[in-house]
């Protein structure tokens, strides 16, 4: 059985949202083949879902595995629907797959817009900026795409990530699929945080 398989037997189920076997799921089906079938099932549970956990994951898979199917409309309306900068961001490197230069520039501008409030917001954005900046976000999208708009992004978003103390950076990463890599020990995470924070 595969991991979309499991995730498709027990959506809908009580408590399936906190099972830690549809979770594991969620993260390792980003490394299988969608069917036609698959692709509009988890467009829909996309659609209805409130769960961040599983739209997130949604995207992520999509982003990596569905290349050849039309997702344009799709990932527009993730981006307008998503409130969390990550997310975004992920609508929009799968949105660019399909979109002009022209058509990305202006969601570019409003996803910049929204990245230089983050301070506003929060006192140090660290796990929003490690994810923006790992190879999954704005990295890639410069590197395979070049456009200015993703270049101004990425200097924008250097600047505030070197704008906050040391002791908030380095953290995690992302990889090259989305997937999340702990930079610092536990214990060091845990005394950086306090002193940030207490």
């Amino acid at each position: 059985m595969t991991n979309i398989d499991t995730v498709r037997g027990v959506v809908g189920k009580r408590g399936y949202k906190d099972n830690p076997v549809y979770r594991e799921a969620m993260i390792q089906m980003r490394f299988e083949t969608f069917t036609d079938d698959d692709v509009a099932f988890f467009e829909a549970h996309y659609l209805t879902s409130k769960d961040v956990f599983s739209r997130n994951q949604i995207l992520y898979a999509f982003v990596l595995t569905c290349p050849d199917r039309d997702l344009k409309d799709f990932f527009l309306a993730a981006f307008k629907k998503e409130r969390h900068v990550d997310m975004r961001l992920v609508a929009l490197r799968g949105y660019t797959h399909y979109a002009s230069e022209e058509e990305v520039i202006p969601l570019m501008t409003k996803l910049s817009d929204i990245i230089k409030k983050l301070p506003a917001h929060t006192r140090y954005p660290y796990q929003e900026y490690e994810m923006l900046r790992s190879q999954f976000g704005l990295p890639y999208l410069v590197a395979h795409y070049g456009y200015a708009c993703f270049i101004q992004a990425s200097e924008q978003l250097n600047a505030q990530y070197d704008a906050m103390p040391d002791e908030c950076k380095g953290f995690f990463t992302l990889d090259a699929q989305g997937l999340h890599i702990q930079l610092l020990p536990p214990a060091e995470a845990k005394e950086r945080l306090g002193k940030l924070f207490g």
